[in-house]
């Protein structure tokens, strides 16, 4: 391996470890806040940093001059063929600066029903005023109607202004784009009041400050305990959480001109990405792929398993070498759950397997990407294999092995300070590559519908409905907000399975796994290769049948996708009122008696 290799291999690593570890940090706060919503009491969002307001407004100043610059100065580099293409982008990005900052403005300066600013006293000028007068779900329809009409306009554009091989119009464009962005960040830099600013990133300062408490905490061990295994168990628990995401792909291949043409990645080579790449994705002649994972394994699924499989051995040594016996019961629950989990969980995919013709995830991803998602091609092996891995995680409502109604805490009990963490961190880690599997093997992977490799292509069947050209790195870079955004929903989605369902008791799951999971596993591989052969012998009639339903699944997942757009952002700009209900007779008599007197982390 060069040294140019090792330092790519550095940077996808520190992607990969850098996302799990502010997932699983993020995730840790989401579990606690949507527990304080249920239980309505104060949540993890009390750590603050103030910064002073000088900083605040260099940062967003100087930021919005760093981004405008990026994103004005390749537009008037020169890219034949990708005119068209270019403005269109320049245009839509100046379209979402604009109705974004609008939105924004009106969302904090509007008053609400009851004649109160949200966050402020109201507009500070004349054109907030105006501002004001439409409420933000108006900014945003017209926004998104803005956004989709420039698209097709865009290509009305007149002949004089697109000349092929020239960068005035898309420098244009661009210019248009970057002036929009720095106009937002220089009326955010002047919105800074004189007050110190607020820092809580959604409270994730919680989740930092709770580990950097777990680093000084005694670590303690009991009497009795094996030295050895007892420190060796976090470790067993962790590494292979993360290890698992080195064979995921995040990101479609990128192509690299051979600058220096001696056929080998070197950091010359790292300064030319190709500018566009073909419909079928490879590089060209006189190119050099860097594939967006770790490690690209053929039998990578298998490498999946075989590591994630070894994750029960640090539950049964922690429990084992405790020397409790409620840590030991923990021990024995997870070691059994987890095996019999493995089973529904392998055999859930394989269909999926028989389908694509591979276990290499990024060959399956691709598939994805070129016929339908798995969900459509699998719908029971996606219940299945979703079921199997929420019992495979440990959460609720199979959260058997660290029940705290039942055996206090589990394999972990006795465990204090930073090993504690390192359970504690692992288990979420899990969770969140367990979202990672779901999107990887059902929803597309990084894949976007009619999103091909060179540009944005509808169609129907053999019918070309809409086409848009487009860069590599646009494609590239949307292919990896997708992969990350994909699996943030998939982690959010599946919060509400832990305080949606009760806990079922042990020989109720034990029994959902041996006589429910696995015959329906079975079950769907039978069924599976009944239709492989069906549809391999029905000939081409068939076959364009079936890839009219793809295309047309593909429009769903957009139209679904749009709208589930459309519903969150309005749900954010009119959030519902929550009105407290007095559900027990010790909060009749408190509300009797004038309330309860708020404490400090209450006021």
């Amino acid at each position: 391996m060069s040294g140019t290799e090792l330092f790519v291999a550095v940077i996808k690593i520190a992607i990969v470890l850098g996302f799990l570890l502010n997932m699983a940090a993020i995730t840790t706060w989401a579990d606690r806040r949507q527990s304080a919503m249920i239980q309505d009491r104060v949540g993890p969002n009390r750590a603050v940093i103030y910064l002073p307001a000088w900083l605040v407004r260099a940062v967003v100043l100087g930021g919005g001059v760093l981004v405008a610059a990026a994103i004005a100065v390749p537009f008037w580099a020169k890219h034949p063929g990708l005119e068209s293409a270019r403005i269109t982008t320049g245009i839509e990005i100046a379209i979402l600066v604009v109705w974004t900052t609008l939105l924004l403005i009106s969302a904090r300066v509007r008053k609400d029903s009851d004649g109160v600013a949200p966050y402020r006293d109201g507009a500070d000028s004349a054109f907030e005023e105006r501002v004001a007068q439409l409420a933000p779900r108006t900014y945003f329809y017209a926004g998104l109607i803005a956004q989709l009409a420039a698209l097709f306009f865009a290509q009305l554009a007149p002949a004089g202004f697109i000349v092929r091989g020239s960068s005035f119009g898309p420098g244009v464009a661009g210019s248009l784009a970057a002036l929009a962005i720095l106009l937002a960040a220089g009326y955010s830099a002047g919105r800074v009041g004189e007050d110190p600013v607020p820092l809580r990133l959604a409270g994730m300062l919680h989740a930092l400050a709770d580990a950097v408490k777990l680093i000084w905490k005694e670590d303690l061990r009991p009497r009795g305990a094996d030295r050895l295994l007892f420190a060796l168990a976090p470790m067993l628990a962790m590494f292979p959480a993360l290890v698992t995401m080195a064979v995921v792909p995040f990101g479609s291949t990128l192509c690299f001109i051979d600058f220096d043409r001696d056929k080998v990645l070197s950091f010359a080579d790292l300064a030319h990405l190709a500018p566009v790449v073909g419909p079928s994705g490879a590089c060209s002649a006189g190119q050099l792929a860097v594939s967006l994972s770790i490690a690209n394994l053929d039998v990578g699924l298998l490498y999946v398993f075989a590591i994630a499989g070894t994750g029960v051995i640090g539950a049964a040594i922690a429990g084992w070498a405790s020397n409790n016996k409620w840590a030991l019961l923990g021990g024995l629950r997870a070691t059994s759950q987890m095996v019999s989990y493995e089973v529904a969980l392998g055999l859930s995919i394989v269909g999926m397997f028989m389908v694509a013709g591979t276990v290499n995830l990024q060959k399956l991803v691709d598939w994805q990407g070129q016929n339908a998602w798995g969900i459509f091609v699998q719908p029971l092996a996606f219940v299945l294999f979703l079921v199997a891995l929420v019992a495979e995680t440990k959460r609720v409502p199979f959260d058997q092995p660290e029940g705290e109604s039942e055996i206090i805490a589990g394999y972990f009990l006795e465990y204090s300070g930073m090993k504690f963490g390192m359970f504690y961190t692992g288990e979420y880690i899990e969770f969140v590559f367990s979202s990672v599997l779901l999107v990887t093997l059902f929803f597309g992977g990084y894949h976007l519908p009619f999103l091909d490799p060179d540009g944005l292509r509808i169609t129907l069947g053999s019918d070309l409905i809409y086409e848009l050209k487009l860069t590599h790195l646009a494609v590239s870079a949307i292919h990896i907000a997708t992969f990350f955004g994909k699996t943030i929903l998939m982690v959010w989605l599946q919060l509400f399975i832990r305080w949606t369902l009760p806990r079922f008791r042990y020989d109720q799951l034990m029994r959902l796994g041996w006589t429910r999971l696995l015959p329906l596993a079975l079950l769907n591989i039978v069924l599976t290769g009944a239709a492989v052969l069906a549809l391999e012998s029905a000939g081409e009639p068939l076959g364009n049948a079936v890839a009219i339903a793809a295309d047309i699944s593909q429009s769903l997942v957009a139209l679904a996708a749009l709208g589930g757009s459309v519903l969150f952002v309005t749900g954010l700009l009119e959030p519902s009122r929550t009105k407290r209900i007095t559900a027990s007779s010790a909060a009749q008599m408190a509300l009797a008696e004038g309330g309860i007197r708020a404490g400090k982390m209450q006021a």
